[in-house]
């Protein structure tokens, strides 16, 4: 993260007004990355903001380490968010001089201040983390509670109408815990009790243990919280929902992620699995919302659960589902579409029919769980869909759905490709090393294997492409984390794997095809200003051209060539759509074209010729597709970043665009935020004149344009 913002105009402009970006060491980067609350506090008419902050571990690797540890703490503003001071009485106990890392604060019914703690990397053993604290000035904290154990992560639900009374959900070695106090802490009573007097729910799942309703993900899924107008009556959540109506004595299951085993017979609705908030609505408390891995669910009628349609999702419009990959059928048309498309932790979605006046279209599930990604028969006979560790399924020509592997090996997303022409699937394992299932047109007739491209020596498929041109036999390039691709041919009967030598090195994540087997189009998710992401050849591999041109530092996921016109090419990378109309130059001009995507990680393009629809599948904005066949307005200039610099960037304010002015005239500026509003604009621009803007901190994209037709893009950092 990057601190904490502030709007006063309704969210339309935001201000950091919380950060810390120096350096302390070589393996310890200050900052407030990681806000886990912030609660505003009406104290005699001053609003005290309070904000809880952690630390985290993130691999030297990518040279953070250990994040934003010596900020973690507890910290207090009363002026608006113009200063934060840390409060030291939430200390480390071996360290006065760190926080402890703040798990979530509440405002009790009397104005008191209650603070949870989670583990810390600078505080041993058990002293950090399963701490409660309480403050009724906000400033001198007392322990109140601490559950003396490693790893505890402790959340709360305050009572709204008796000021002294909470429950508490936390992780503990039982593997979870809840507590009860109803004299502002001072003594508690717990589920670990030698006789309990409260319990923990009981999930009806049989995969679910009756000692842990969180099924061991109460690091992630935990929430309770006590109804608003009797605090008898709490619910709680793990993966699934529950409702106690004596005070945590016992529980009723409200929800199901599922109709397996023993849930089939339960009467409750189906609820996405992974909870991890629950609201009231202020004016009507019998009204709830639940938030989960799943979106957003809605209870019109909180007295009555015992219905399979007490709580609905409400994720209508709600567009931002994490997919892996999408893929368009082949045979249909825009005003009868259909595309399958994998999400994480929200299985494979079915798009189908005419677009709905909203632009949006028809969605079902197809498959739960983890959905991975998905693949189509060229004929429309068959579907291809995963879910994780190498589990692959396949409706076959006669409607029936059926088993292509269920071997649980490999990574928790992997790989897939259809050979269309041959009928053949593959998918990695590990390595060099794929299963293959021949005969997809047939009736769950399927012959199974595993190849191998070779020994790997730690290195691992991070792509597979099939050649569309060869039909009578499989050819497949493989790309390898590393950098390598890899030739296979004969890949659907005895395969014959060769290296073909490249310049590059790192993750690579798409290979697309031009107008023959020589020219091939790949893409790498680095970072890395010395790391190139987009690369082409036209001899097969015999050498290769660096397309990067003016491309921002960021990873490159996919891309795809108009098969019409090849000198036009976009890319998904890590901010939205981006592309080129001189693909075919020394060194591209590439231009973001996010309308509506914005700036958001794209992990698929997949394309359907027949009609000149693209697909595009992110991480974060669900899927979104285009017919548009309008050349794109990118200007034909062979220019480069050498010919533009953007200074002072990161800018406080001024901004200026240096150019050869002789060469591209005046240009009009546009700055972008992250969502891909237009925040800024200017004309008529001249080289080294000053732009000054009012924007808050944050990342922008600049576009330079000469009318309509962009020639020049960059990111901007204000601070």
């Amino acid at each position: 993260g990057s601190g904490i913002w502030k709007t006063t105009d309704g969210g339309a402009t935001w201000t950091n007004i919380f950060e810390h970006p120096s350096y302390y060491n070589g393996t310890t980067r200050n900052g407030n990355f990681y806000i886990n609350d912030v609660k505003v506090r009406n104290n005699n008419g001053v609003s005290e903001i309070y904000a809880g902050v952690s630390g985290g571990n993130i691999s030297i690797n990518f040279n953070d380490g250990f994040s934003g540890l010596m900020q973690a703490g507890l910290y207090k503003s009363t002026d608006g968010g113009a200063t934060f001071n840390k409060i030291s009485s939430l200390s480390v106990p071996e360290n006065p001089n760190l926080g402890l890392s703040v798990q979530q604060i509440e405002i009790g019914a009397d104005n008191a201040v209650w603070v949870s703690t989670r583990t810390s990397r600078y505080s041993s053993g058990a002293s950090s983390g399963g701490k409660i604290y309480r403050s009724t000035d906000g400033t001198t904290f007392t322990k109140i509670y601490d559950a003396n154990i490693s790893g505890a992560r402790v959340k709360m639900g305050l009572s709204k109408t008796n000021p002294l009374k909470a429950y508490v959900l936390m992780s503990a070695s039982e593997p979870v815990r809840i507590l009860k106090t109803v004299n502002g802490g001072a003594t508690w009573v717990a589920t670990n009790d030698a006789s309990p007097t409260i319990t923990l729910p009981q999930d009806a799942d049989t995969g679910i243990p009756t000692n842990d309703f969180t099924r061991g993900q109460a690091f992630y899924d935990l929430v309770i919280t006590p109804d608003p107008v009797n605090d008898e009556i709490v619910y709680t959540g793990g993966i699934d929902l529950f409702k106690s109506t004596d005070g945590a004595a016992s529980w009723k299951q409200i929800s199901k992620w599922s109709n397996n085993n023993n849930l089939a017979s339960l009467t409750a609705s189906l609820v996405h699995a992974d909870q991890h908030a629950i609201v009231f609505n202020p004016k009507n408390p019998q009204q709830m919302l639940f938030g989960n891995d799943g979106g957003i669910f809605y209870a019109a009628n909180n007295t009555n659960f015992n219905s399979s349609v007490a709580i609905l999702a409400r994720n209508t419009r709600y567009n931002v589902t994490q997919f892996y990959g999408a893929t368009l059928n082949p045979v249909k048309t825009p005003n009868d579409e259909e595309f399958l498309a994998g999400a994480q932790d929200n299985g494979t979605s079915r798009f189908a029919g005419g677009p709905l006046a909203n632009n949006f279209y028809n969605v079902s599930s197809y498959y739960g769980g983890d959905g991975c990604h998905t693949e189509f028969d060229d004929q429309g006979l068959y579907k291809v869909y995963s879910y994780v560790y190498n589990n692959h399924f396949i409706t076959a020509p006669n409607g029936s759905n059926y088993s292509l592997f269920a071997v649980n090996n490999g990574l928790f997303v992997n790989i897939l490709a259809v050979d269309r022409n041959m009928d053949v699937f593959y998918s990695t394992i590990s390595g060099y090393t794929m299963n293959r299932a021949t005969g997809l047109k047939t009736n769950n007739a399927y012959v199974k294997s595993t190849i191998s491209a070779g020994t790997a020596s730690g290195d691992r498929i991070s792509k597979i492409s099939v050649s569309p041109y060869t039909t009578t036999s499989s050819t497949l390039f493989l790309g390898t984390n590393s950098g390598k691709i890899i030739k296979m041919i004969n890949a659907d009967t005895t395969p014959v794997s060769t290296v073909i030598a490249t310049p590059f090195v790192g993750n690579v994540s798409d290979i697309k095809f031009g107008a023959s087997e020589n020219e091939i189009l790949v893409t790498l998710s680095n970072y890395g200003e010395t790391m190139k992401n987009v690369y082409f050849t036209n001899d097969g591999g015999a050498t290769w051209q660096n397309k990067e041109g003016n491309l921002p530092d960021m990873p490159v996921r996919a891309i795809f060539m108009n098969p019409t016109k090849p000198s036009e090419v976009i890319i998904g990378t890590e901010m939205g759509i981006w592309g080129t109309a001189n693909f075919a130059a020394a060194s591209p001009t590439w231009a973001q074209y996010s309308d509506g995507i914005g700036n958001t990680r794209v992990t698929k393009i997949d394309y359907r010729p027949s009609t000149k629809t693209l697909l595009a599948a992110t991480y974060g904005r669900g899927a979104w597709t285009s017919t548009n066949t309008n050349d794109l307005a990118v200007h034909n200039t062979a220019s480069s970043k050498e010919n533009f610099k953007i200074y002072p960037n990161p800018s406080r304010g001024s901004l200026y665009i240096k150019y050869e002015e002789s060469k591209f005239r005046k240009l009009n500026i546009s700055l972008f935020d992250a969502s891909g509003k237009k925040v800024f604009a200017r004309n008529n621009v001249g080289s080294d004149e000053e732009m000054i803007t009012t924007l808050p901190k944050g990342f922008y994209i600049l576009k330079a344009e000469i009318g309509t037709e962009t020639v020049y893009t960059s990111p901007v950092i204000i601070r």
